[in-house]
């Protein structure tokens, strides 16, 4: 039988279509400002740097992700992250990429502010296939969708575009979980 010819179309979660990677000045960022009321800069800072001091040695980051640069004076981080960002896991298949990015944390008295950029990719590596990719050349709106702006381009912007929203958004929850 050939159900996959006949399969309907998917709807794309509205999270992944236009709007869903944000760009400050040209280049994908991502941004947020946490309101942490009765919370002094030290106590925010604390948690913030608990937290970025776990995920740069979770078990998706390779040994090139390291906290950056730590001012406790100035209550800011500094983190420098390569991890393995997974696309699909089966029995004998493995697609996945190595995604760059770096977080800048400040925090005051009663906030937190952080910004995600310089995000990038490396697919393949290793192999004759081997590709290279910014996030403002696989992922941006202006890349990822079609002409009618209703569907993603062909090319694998889709997967991309899809696991690296997750991900961001996993981090931001997981910080702001920490922060409280």
């Amino acid at each position: 039988q050939r159900y996959a010819l006949y399969e309907r179309k998917k709807e794309i979660p509205a999270k992944y279509m236009q709007g869903g990677v944000p760009e400050v000045d040209g280049k994908v960022t991502w941004t947020k400002t946490y309101k942490v009321e009765g919370k002094s800069a030290e106590d925010i800072y604390n948690n913030a740097l608990g937290y970025f001091s776990g995920l740069v040695k979770s078990g998706n980051q390779t040994d090139k992700s390291a906290l950056a640069g730590v001012n406790r004076a100035e209550h800011k981080i500094l983190v420098r992250a390569q991890e393995w960002l997974t696309f699909a896991k089966k029995a004998l298949y493995l697609d996945q990429t190595k995604m760059n990015y770096a977080v800048s944390v400040e925090c005051s008295d009663g906030e937190c502010k952080v910004l995600i950029t310089n995000i990038s990719y490396r697919y393949e590596e290793g192999r004759p296939s081997e590709m290279h990719y910014t996030a403002e050349d696989m992922i941006a709106d202006k890349v990822a969708f079609n002409k009618k702006g209703n569907g993603f381009t062909k090319g694998g912007t889709k997967k991309f575009r899809m696991a690296t929203i997750d991900r961001m958004e996993q981090i931001l929850n997981d910080l702001g979980t920490a922060l409280k």
